[in-house]
């Protein structure tokens, strides 16, 4: 195929505004006849003779065809998808134009706050966070003074059983999880049958028992969700008038959600996933599931559309997680098995895993993603950003190179394959410049500086978490580059946990370090602690481990970072309420109670908390000071 492509299939323009390629022709072709067609994302059209901007290139060797170097200059091309095109006798060949902006959107001395969407205890609680919730808790971040309010992925999920929850190993990243959908506030939610169904004894019985719990059993919401959603269904395609209007404009509006929809019924009803039933990808079986079924798969999405879009205009702009991958078994490998790769992902043998990792997920295939023109990664941005005004580019190593495992094979026989970088930031550039929204990059752990340079040329915000930067000389530290900044993530233990030392007595029960080297991490913890207690000046009387002297230490390192130079601080939602509970234990799955855990207290109560009101407020003022500060 390469052999013979005549020109690159993406190009990314110069910041100067020149287009610089190489070309391939063949030794019949008259160069002087071709012309080069430079096609405007809004349809604007320029021509020009190819040997005025071309010459054979001499260093480049090609036994069979010609090589030139091209170079346009001065293109008066905005910020999108534009097209080259190669028109001569017997040739026709063409190219993408990316043109990035010059730097993406930044936030100036903002913070936000965080958490899980399922962790959310709401008014009608149902066992887990609602899109609702989500509206609350952003409009409540706005009043409070904040600008972002955060959460895990929402993307679609899989309801097999046995569940695994995880927002990072997502069904699709171009359609979300109707399990996050408040099923009261729907407008068919109000007609006699569905109103019937929601009052019933048992329902109410079994929601009240759902809402006490700790912890989110995803089988039994969705069980209990889906019987009222298909009501919901049923309510809305028997109906008429202006919501059924609005229905079937945003079905015209989103061809694809059909072909989504009569995957995810035939998957609903399958003993086995897709591979299995439809060989080869991208094919459904001839007979389909009731209508009723893929009715609801249609309806939930409008549902959660009109839901996602109302929670991210109320209130502190909406920031989103953009996984890194997406479950193997799922729509997207399905419908775009093109630009995946039969392999997996993970990461290589190191001193905390012998063997490697393997993170459960396909790669995207670098060559095939660019000859689609980047269709599937432009739209899985392009959901995210619908409704975001942040957003995080989970593993931002994947957009120059991953660690491929092959197919049957383990991460010992795995290798690193590199991806067009250039390009993929060129597409989140141009995303999120249309979207005004601002980028952030996961760059924790093993990333080079070559990488780091590129996000800052982009003005992608780079990830900067106190934990893993704080020592005793200094216990306090602020990002060195313009960063998203906040004490932890959601894979590492709560505040309260790691201040106590807990987390390390909790490795030496699961042996996962061996008295010694546990012995050892306690003493440097301490030490640290000790030394954030002097330099935060924290009444230590009360003990380390009481909750005084935690919400101290809390509120102390919350004001520290928020003082400083970091363009957003995240404040995490737990940590405010002491929370010891983590949202995920890395190196484990589903068994290990993962994604599940909810907040202790209802929002309202949580929202009018003064403690936890009280750390805002100083955050609030400390990220005023230092805006002011800078200004001056």
């Amino acid at each position: 195929e390469d052999a013979e492509r005549v020109i690159e299939p993406v190009q990314v323009m110069a910041p100067d505004g020149t287009l610089s390629g190489r070309l391939l022709l063949s030794p019949a072709t008259d160069a002087g006849r071709v012309t080069v067609t430079v096609t405007s994302e809004a349809g604007e059209i320029s021509e020009t003779p190819l040997i005025e901007v071309a010459w054979p290139d001499e260093n480049a060797r090609d036994d069979r065809r010609i090589a030139y170097r091209m170079e346009l200059g001065a293109l008066r091309l905005g910020t999108g998808y534009h097209r080259l095109g190669l028109k001569g006798p017997k040739l026709e060949a063409g190219s993408l134009v990316l043109v990035p902006p010059g730097r993406l959107p930044a936030p100036h001395f903002e913070f936000g706050v965080v958490t899980p969407l399922y962790a959310i205890r709401g008014d009608d609680d149902w066992g887990i966070g609602s899109f609702t919730d989500l509206a609350r808790f952003a409009s409540w971040v706005q009043h409070e003074g904040g600008s972002y309010a955060g959460t895990l992925p929402l993307f679609a999920g899989s309801f097999h059983e046995p569940v695994d929850p995880s927002p990072y190993l997502p069904y699709s990243r171009l359609f979300w999880n109707e399990i996050f959908l408040d099923v009261t506030t729907l407008p068919e939610a109000r007609a006699a049958g569905v109103s019937a169904l929601l009052g019933g004894c048992d329902l109410r019985r079994e929601l009240e028992e759902l809402a006490g719990r700790p912890a989110v059993d995803y089988a039994a919401v969705m069980r209990r969700k889906r019987a009222v959603l298909m009501a919901c269904t049923a309510e809305l395609i028997a109906g008429g008038g202006a919501r059924r209007a609005a229905y079937d404009a945003y079905l015209a509006a989103n061809p694809e959600l059909s072909r989504y929809a009569e995957f995810r019924a035939v998957d609903d009803h399958a003993a086995t996933r897709w591979r299995s039933w439809a060989p080869p990808a991208g094919r459904l079986p001839e007979e389909l599931p009731e209508p009723a079924s893929i009715e609801y798969h249609r309806y939930v999405q409008f549902a959660a559309a009109t839901q996602l879009a109302a929670a991210a205009t109320g209130g502190a702009g909406l920031y989103l997680d953009l996984p890194v991958g997406v479950h193997a078994d799922g729509y997207d490998v399905w419908a775009y098995s093109d630009v995946f790769a039969e392999a997996g992902v993970g990461a290589p043998p190191d001193a905390f895993f012998a063997g490697g990792q393997s993170w459960g997920f396909p790669p995207l295939h670098p060559d095939r993603l660019r000859e689609s023109g980047y269709e599937y990664f432009i739209r899985a941005l392009r959901e995210a950003l619908r409704y975001a005004a942040g957003i995080r580019i989970d593993h931002v190593l994947g957009l120059h190179r991953m660690f491929w495992i092959p197919a049957g094979g383990d991460a010992r026989t795995g290798a690193y394959v590199r991806y067009p970088d250039r390009e993929l930031r060129a597409v989140i550039a141009i995303e999120a410049d249309r979207a005004a929204a601002v980028v952030v990059g996961e760059d924790l752990g093993t990333v080079t500086p070559a990488i780091r340079q590129a996000m800052d040329r982009d003005g992608m915000l780079h990830s900067f978490v106190t934990r893993f930067e704080a020592s005793v000389d200094d216990p306090l530290p602020q990002p060195r580059r313009p960063a998203a900044a906040s004490l932890g993530t959601h894979d590492l233990p709560k505040f309260a946990t790691y201040w106590s030392g807990a987390d390390i007595d909790e490795r030496l029960a699961a042996g996962e370090v061996d008295p010694a080297e546990a012995a050892a991490e306690a003493d440097a913890r301490s030490a640290l602690v000790a030394a954030t207690v002097k330099a935060a000046g924290i009444e230590d009387d009360l003990g380390r481990g009481s909750d005084q002297t935690v919400h101290e230490a809390l509120a102390a390192s919350l004001s520290s970072l928020a003082a400083g130079p970091a363009p957003l601080v995240l404040v995490d939602l737990g940590d405010l309420l002491g929370e010891r509970a983590p949202d995920n234990r890395p190196g484990t799955g589903p068994e290990a109670g993962n994604w599940r855990h909810r907040l202790p207290k209802r929002f309202d109560a949580i929202a009018g908390d003064p403690a936890v009101t009280g750390v805002l407020a100083g955050v609030r003022d400390r990220r005023s000071a230092a805006a002011e500060g800078a200004s001056r």
